[in-house]
């Protein structure tokens, strides 16, 4: 519905425009804050990549709640196909980021420097983790509480053959 909306929006922002200079579209080039005339056909290029801008959104806005729906129908680590046209693989992804990057410091001690990878963005080793996740790890609710969880999912289409 509001992937329609948006569409109609746009279509109707350019038809009203096109409409009103219908005889001779104007449009300006701006370069180091100087204006100069753009040309018909540069115009005409803009509006029509404008509009084309608007429908890619709307169709992405729609894709978006298609794909949302196969997930929610058919669950992750899955392929879909229709036979011959085409194929929807749905996976789903999951991240570990150090969220507190001083807090786990103190907590590792000497430790954070082997169980940390760091760079401009510290990324923690696959033995955190697993220490974070480990029940019987003494250190695994302070450690817990400096990390953060993502998980996404995600579908990627394909021609079928």
């Amino acid at each position: 519905m509001m992937a329609k909306a948006a569409l109609k929006k746009v279509e109707t922002q350019v038809k009203a425009q096109t409409e009103a200079k219908a005889a001779q579209p104007a449009g300006v080039k701006i370069v180091d804050g100087q204006e100069a005339q753009l040309d018909a056909a540069s115009v005409r290029l803009l509006i029509e990549g404008w509009r084309i801008k608007g429908e890619i959104e709307a169709l992405q806005e729609q894709l978006d709640g298609i794909n949302a729906r196969l997930v929610e129908a058919h669950g992750t680590g899955c392929a879909l196909v229709a036979t011959g046209i085409c194929r929807a693989s749905i996976a789903s992804r999951s991240s570990v980021k150090i969220a507190d990057a001083e807090r786990l410091k103190a907590v590792l001690g000497f430790r954070f420097d082997d169980l940390v990878k760091a760079e401009t963005v510290y990324k923690p080793e696959q033995k955190l983790i697993e220490m974070a996740c480990d029940g019987d790890e003494p250190l695994q609710p302070a450690i817990g509480a400096c990390l953060k969880t993502a998980k996404s999912e995600s579908v990627t289409w394909r021609a079928e053959r």
